[in-house]
């Protein structure tokens, strides 16, 4: 069993060690003894898991506490700087990169996808078809829009909200015209032959 003097010290210093001021420390001696700064947290977390794993075997009247805590820091170092000589590591496996060339397929799908939505963006609104190509096509701030346009910039942000509604509905109608006619198609020129 310990003496009470013992603990107290060991309080004292359990109070000293695990304070900001400390932590701070650490982070200084860390940067003395070089290791970049990209890895001076992780290897801070390991000295102080370090320092709270050994606690139980501090002994005050060895030293004060901060000389114990540089001489884990020390340790932890040069364990680190051994293991990043050593270290190789593979951020990514060696990959089959796919031909970046879209083939015939994909490019008329494109090319279909982005005329059915120019005639889409030209089937709305001349107010909300403003707002829609200069902000979300021309990339222009909408504050810069509101300006040129002379409008609030809440009744700009309605009005694109509104442009962007009707346009999903004319692209929605357009898919189920299309579902409809691919449906009925096949059918109604079977029975215009007979």
């Amino acid at each position: 069993m310990s003496h009470p003097s013992n603990e107290d010290e060991r309080a004292a210093a359990h109070a000293r060690l695990f304070c900001p001021a400390v932590v701070r420390a650490v982070l200084r001696w860390l940067r003395r003894l070089g290791v970049p700064l990209c890895h001076c947290a992780d290897v801070a977390g390991q000295i102080w898991l370090n320092a709270w794993e050994s606690w139980p075997r501090f002994d005050p009247k060895r030293g004060r506490p901060e000389r114990w805590l540089n001489a884990i820091t020390v340790h932890v170092v040069s364990h680190y700087r051994e293991r990043m000589q050593h270290r190789r590591e593979e951020l990514v496996e060696l990959i089959d990169v796919a031909d970046p060339a879209p083939d015939a397929a994909v490019a008329m799908d494109y090319d279909s996808i982005r005329s059915g939505t120019i005639n889409a963006v030209k089937e709305l609104d001349p107010q909300l078809r403003f707002v829609l190509v200069a902000h979300d096509l021309d990339g222009i701030p909408m504050a810069q829009v509101a300006e040129d346009a002379g409008l609030p910039l809440s009744t700009l942000y309605k009005r694109r909200t509104r442009a962007l509604g009707a346009l999903r509905d004319i692209m929605g109608l357009r898919v189920t015209m299309e579902d409809f006619a691919g449906r009925v198609g096949p059918q109604g020129a079977s029975t215009k032959a007979s």
